[in-house]
């Protein structure tokens, strides 16, 4: 089912409140749809669908790590490390360079403690970056798009690796931008830039309609 963010059919907030039940939840995407035994399960939230998948269909895959350990530093990267990589803070001015990239030298910390080379699990792509590769691919090209113009300050979480030394979070993320899957599964350049823009007119929008105090 295709869902239209701006006008959410009936049908889909139907079936999301399957899947989450509490009272007044917005429904969201992704809602994940199988049917198991004869039974119709729905799934939401993303870390949650990501490891239903790869729980229930990644028997031979390196997306769940074999450890109870790893499995347990891959769920605490995921916690401490997947919000980072968020932008819209600069974009909209309430976040500055500085927080932004202390967030990224928290991330290095975390992959050098857990000796990273270049994924958390050597050359293993687990959850831990199939689920920050679509934001480590966002930030790394709206980010450097919308920062550096009309004076104010660019941006660009791979080039904050370099001024800060961030050796193991730079080659982690390059090798996930580099990744086929994250590449084939990627939305093209051009139209991140274009819904970023979108999205910034939106919460303009609804700034200005904000009633003065």
């Amino acid at each position: 089912m295709v869902v239209d963010l701006e006008n959410k059919s009936q049908e889909f907030q139907d079936l999301y409140s399957q899947a989450n039940p509490v009272p007044g939840a917005r429904a969201k995407v992704p809602l994940l749809e199988v049917t198991e035994g004869g039974e119709k399960i729905l799934v939401t939230e993303s870390l949650v669908v990501t490891e239903y998948v790869a729980e229930t269909f990644g028997t031979e895959s390196t997306l769940l790590p074999a450890s109870a350990k790893d499995r347990a530093v891959m769920r605490l990267f995921m916690e401490l490390c997947g919000s980072k990589f968020g932008y819209f803070g600069i974009l909209r001015g309430t976040e500055s360079k500085e927080s932004f990239s202390e967030g990224l030298v928290a991330v290095d910390a975390f992959l050098k403690h857990y000796g990273s080379k270049p994924f958390l699990f050597g050359s293993g792509f687990s959850l831990a970056e199939s689920n920050a590769a679509p934001f480590v691919q966002r930030a790394c090209t709206i980010l450097p798009a919308y920062t550096g113009k009309d004076g104010s300050e660019k941006v660009d979480p791979l080039e904050i690796c370099d001024e800060k030394g961030l050796k193991h979070l730079k080659a982690w993320m390059e090798a996930l931008l580099q990744r086929p899957s994250v590449v084939e599964s990627g939305v093209p350049e051009e139209t991140l830039i274009e819904r970023a823009g979108q999205m910034l007119q939106r919460f303009q929008a609804a700034e200005a309609s904000k009633p003065a105090n």
